[in-house]
């Protein structure tokens, strides 16, 4: 049971194993289901805009159909000559009513669809011919669509299934289109055709277009005036019907387009010539898959996975966890002091195998160690008391040195015992290592004491001087920096130069930098040389911990003289440069150039830590007020 706590390997493998395959099954089962329904939804898409081209087609066939119907109609010389005349007697007007629907029905038998031709007169008088007579809607009369047609010139007027607006009371819908009627020779109107068509044929095309029960079809004037829907009892003022409705939501083509929207399949299309729009709209999803069925077969390949990998992760995490329990028995039997425990190498994956071996070494070094260790121990008391007895306490060299200051100042020998004074305080500053780092300040200091020392070989002869702003003097660096630049411009710079040897140290800010520059007017280096220092200065930045290690013990046994031929010369700058990039990083340390007989110029390059100090200054501040 112990194998089986959530705490252990084997459990925790077993439990990640499933969790991740349950994860995969059913991001990927979403992710299928998905594609596949876009896929689905597109090529839907494609055949909806090839079944509206289709429609549009079939509409503008009809359509001309009509207008050759109309054409027909007006230019026939019995109806012409009729209208053309006004009757005296109302005996003559009927005797002009039989003429008229002997004439209109002679042009209706020849068309199937049509339910009824209807001319209106210019003083309201009403010709007509009908499968089934049915009565005038005094309200067409008097209606919008009338006075359309009127004011048509002579174009055919389309007014789709008007429903309650028709001219004829009836219940079976018609599909209601007119045209102004003139006199062929004077141009003068003689009346108003109005045909009803059977709109069975409309009705057909925009099934045709029906992707599911809940698609709609739409056909739209010229003038955005509704000709037909595909469910004409069906309101379509709802708030969501007219937004989707909204024409100018889209944008019409001869050719049909997939307009989409993220809830609904939308095809538009539109007739060059009648100027007639068709909008199909669909709602998304447009394929429904059978959701009891994808469940069912979703919860079978599910749970069939899930077994498959209780299986499959039970027999990883044995193949795994077995030798990693071994090893861990192992090292148990090491922790009680058992260091004779040797793991057996058995047939396992690579990365145990490497395990035992290296177990095994480590088994082996440590009773090694402990050998060693016997012996050395005796060999290093007897050391820590030679070192005991040899070890000098550096306050008594400091306190001798002032004693012997004293002794000189009470003989009234100033030079001298300045210069044991400066002696002294160099080595009280060079030999502190409490604090490895140093202000630009302190650092001034020594080099004061140290041309004390350094004026009184030369006679006076060299001299250094800085101009430093006091808000520079806190720039910190590590400690004895700016000294083996000041001896090497001294002894290397300025020993054999014959004239007054002058140190220049000054300081600025460069952006988040601070720059030190030291400027000499010695001898200079020659350019050989200086190459080599520059390349020197350069590697040392690319060098890691052990070959920096390397590179200091080589530059303090074959380092190339870089002055002349000063063997050595060129070693405090090293040195130097490897601790600023050391401490700082690539970026920081030495500039070094110079020019024979000129001079020489060295820039220190270290952070600008001044901000970061007013920051921790103004912070402990602020605790402190707190």
């Amino acid at each position: 049971m112990n194998s089986l706590r959530l705490n252990t390997f084997r459990a925790r493998l077993l439990m990640w194993i499933l969790l991740s395959t349950l994860v995969l099954v059913i991001g990927l089962t979403a992710v299928f289901y998905q594609y596949t329904a876009q896929q689905i939804d597109y090529r839907v898409g494609e055949a909806a805009e090839r079944n509206v081209s289709q429609a549009m087609d079939n509409f503008s066939l009809l359509a001309r159909g009509y207008d050759s119907l109309a054409k027909s109609i007006m230019s026939n010389a019995e109806i012409q000559r009729l209208l053309s005349r006004e009757e005296p007697t109302a005996m003559d007007e009927f005797n002009k009513q039989l003429l008229m629907m002997g004439a209109l029905g002679t042009i209706f038998y020849s068309y199937n669809d049509i339910k009824g031709i209807h001319v209106i007169s210019p003083v309201g008088n009403v010709y007509s011919y009908e499968s089934t007579t049915h009565g005038i809607n005094p309200d067409f009369l008097e209606g919008e669509f009338l006075r359309e047609v009127q004011a048509s010139g002579g174009q055919l007027t389309w007014g789709g299934m008007m429903g309650e607006q028709s001219l004829t009371v009836r219940d079976d819908p018609v599909f209601t289109f007119g045209r102004l009627m003139t006199n062929l020779v004077t141009r003068r109107p003689i009346g108003v055709l109005i045909i009803e068509a059977n709109p069975r044929t409309f009705i057909s095309s925009m099934n045709n277009l029906m992707i599911k029960p809940e698609s709609r079809t739409y056909v739209y004037s010229a003038s955005d005036a509704l000709l037909v829907s595909s469910h004409p009892n069906e309101p379509v003022d709802t708030k969501e019907m007219k937004e989707l409705t909204d024409l100018s939501r889209y944008t019409f083509r001869e050719q049909a387009k997939d307009v989409s929207d993220g809830g609904h399949l939308i095809i538009t299309a539109q007739d060059a010539k009648l100027g007639w729009k068709l909008l199909t709209i669909t709602p998304k999803p447009v394929a429904r898959l059978e959701q009891a069925a994808a469940n069912r077969y979703f919860f079978i390949v599910t749970f069939a996975i899930i077994v498959l990998a209780i299986v499959i992760a039970f027999v990883l995490s044995r193949s795994v966890s077995k030798p990693i329990k071994s090893i861990v028995q192992d090292m148990r039997r090491v922790e009680r002091g058992d260091l004779t425990t040797k793991i057996q190498a058995e047939g396992s994956y690579d990365e145990i195998n490497y395990l035992n071996t290296h177990f095994n070494r480590m088994i082996s070094e440590i009773n090694g160690l402990m050998d060693r260790n016997k012996v050395a121990t005796a060999s290093e008391k007897n050391a820590q008391i030679h070192a005991l007895q040899s070890q000098v306490n550096p306050h008594f060299l400091y306190n001798t040195l002032d004693m012997i200051y004293w002794l000189l100042d009470e003989q009234e020998n100033e030079k001298l015992a300045n210069l044991v004074l400066s002696l002294s305080r160099m080595f009280r500053y060079s030999s502190d290592w409490r604090d490895a780092v140093a202000t630009l300040k302190s650092e001034l200091e020594q080099i004061g004491h140290y041309m004390t020392i350094i004026s009184a070989r030369s006679d006076g002869r060299i001299h250094v001087e800085h101009r430093i702003d006091d808000e520079l003097l806190s720039a910190t660096m590590p400690k004895m920096t700016l000294q083996p630049l000041i001896e090497n411009a001294v002894i290397h710079g300025l020993s054999a130069y014959k004239g007054e040897g002058m140190i220049s140290i000054t300081a600025a800010r460069e952006g988040q930098t601070i720059e030190i520059h030291i400027q000499d007017n010695g001898a200079g280096i020659p350019k050989h040389k200086l190459e080599e220092l520059k390349q020197a200065l350069k590697r040392a930045e690319r060098l890691e911990w052990d070959d920096l290690l390397e590179e200091e013990r080589r530059s303090l046994t074959v380092e190339p003289a870089i002055y002349g031929h000063s063997q050595g010369s060129g070693v405090g700058f090293l040195n130097v440069h490897r601790r600023l990039v050391l401490e700082y990083g690539a970026g920081y340390g030495l500039r070094v150039e110079s020019e024979v007989n000129v001079g020489t110029s060295v820039t220190i390059m270290v952070p600008d830590m001044s901000k970061a100090i007013t920051a921790k200054e103004d912070k402990d501040a602020h605790i402190g007020r707190r």
